[in-house]
C-alpha cells in the first residue's frame, strides 16, 4: 500500500484508544515514512466528502482586496 500524503509505505498496525476506559483495540495504516494514521473513519470521512464536494472548485490562495486611494 501507498501513502497518500508521501508515496510512502505503509503497514497494517493496531492501536489502543486510551480515550475509552474498557480495553478498545483497532487496526489502522501507518506510514513509515511520515507517520500519517488512516483508520476506517477516515476513509469513511474521505469518501463522504468527496461525494459531497464533487464538482466544487475549491478556491487556494488569499483574495487580494483592493484599497480605495
Amino acid at each position: 500500500m501507498v501513502c497518500q500524503r508521501c508515496r510512502g509505505l505503509l503497514v497494517c498496525e493496531t492501536f489502543d484508544d486510551l480515550g475509552i476506559e474498557t480495553v478498545s483495540l483497532y487496526t489502522a495504516t501507518r506510514c513509515i515514512n511520515c507517520g500519517y494514521i488512516e483508520d476506517a473513519v477516515v476513509r469513511a470521512n474521505r469518501f463522504r466528502r468527496s461525494e459531497t464536494t464533487r464538482g466544487v472548485p475549491r478556491r487556494r490562495g488569499m483574495v487580494k482586496k483592493e484599497m480605495p486611494c
